[in-house]
């Protein structure tokens, strides 16, 4: 089984306080995120505190950190600022010539990126795309299509299905146990499963605890369910690019570090602690790099 690999845009380590903290307001399985006492994780998972301001001052931004998160580069230096929103032609060129999917495949590895995008973004391209999609396409790495979540071979960014669902395209919503079986069926067939979930970061700057809450239950029952169907030879790891919804009461990011979750082998390419954003690429391309399959 190849390395599934969950990114949570906009969770960060907070206060264990269910005034301001959606995590806080019930027993999550694995998101127990917080900043003094995180954990336990189940079935022997570590939680790594991870550093994500690159030494660059003000708050992180999705930009750069998922820059810095599929490169291994420090995309805040690079620029010299912290950038919201997609990747701007600099950026773009860290990911063209170093991203971990570009590496993986000069390395003959074969990974894959688990979203799916509706046929509007290929009738009527946008003008900005995100991080994952420039280093799907500049590595070769087909997107996958709307047609492949209806054949359970792909997810789409709410888990559920629910919004294509609204749009027609599909005819049922998914729960999250299934969302779980789909990406463990894809890292049968890969090296690396990639799959991003944004919503945290939108329901955090919109900062409604009422629909923080469902839907971090609805997130963490997700990945209860990877981790018991990885079996022991399977490897997940889960990550965020900068703190948000851990602080509800305010629209903004925070300067809360995140964490990265870590089961099965992958976690031995791991340090014990001091890990930053620019730290994951690297020690994943250690990893696959050594691992046959």
């Amino acid at each position: 089984m190849g390395v599934i690999v969950v990114f949570i845009d906009g969770i960060g380590l907070g206060e264990k306080a269910p005034g301001r903290n959606p995590l806080a307001c019930f027993e999550p399985r694995v998101l127990r995120l917080f900043r003094r006492s995180p954990g336990p994780f189940p079935a022997a998972g570590r939680c790594l505190e991870t550093r994500v301001d690159m030494g660059v001052e003000g708050l992180p931004q999705s930009a750069t950190g998922h820059t810095a998160l599929w490169t291994g580069r420090n995309a805040a230096q690079h620029i010299g600022r912290h950038l919201s929103g997609f990747p701007t032609p600099a950026l773009r060129g860290l990911i063209q010539d170093h991203s971990l999917f570009r590496r993986l495949k000069e390395a003959g590895k074969n990974p894959t990126f688990a979203n799916a995008y509706r046929p509007v973004f290929f009738e009527k391209r946008p003008r900005w795309v995100s991080a994952s999609t420039v280093m799907c396409e500049s590595a070769g790495v087909p997107l996958r299509t709307v047609e492949q979540v209806r054949r359970g071979r792909a997810l789409y960014m709410d888990l559920s299905n629910r919004v294509l669902l609204e749009h027609g395209l599909v005819e049922r919503t998914r729960t999250p146990q299934r969302a779980a079986q789909v990406l463990l069926s894809l890292a049968g067939d890969y090296d690396l499963v990639l799959y991003e979930y944004f919503l945290t970061d939108i329901v955090g700057h919109r900062g409604d605890m009422q629909s923080a809450v469902p839907l971090l239950e609805q997130l963490d029952l997700f990945l209860a369910s990877l981790v018991q169907g990885l079996g022991k030879d399977g490897s997940l790891l889960v990550t965020s690019d900068h703190g948000n919804i851990e602080e509800i009461d305010h629209p903004r990011h925070t300067f809360n570090p995140v964490a990265t979750l870590l089961w099965g082998p992958v976690s031995e390419a791991f340090p014990a602690e001091g890990l930053e954003i620019t730290d994951i690429t690297p020690a994943l391309l250690r990893f696959l790099l050594q691992a046959p399959r």
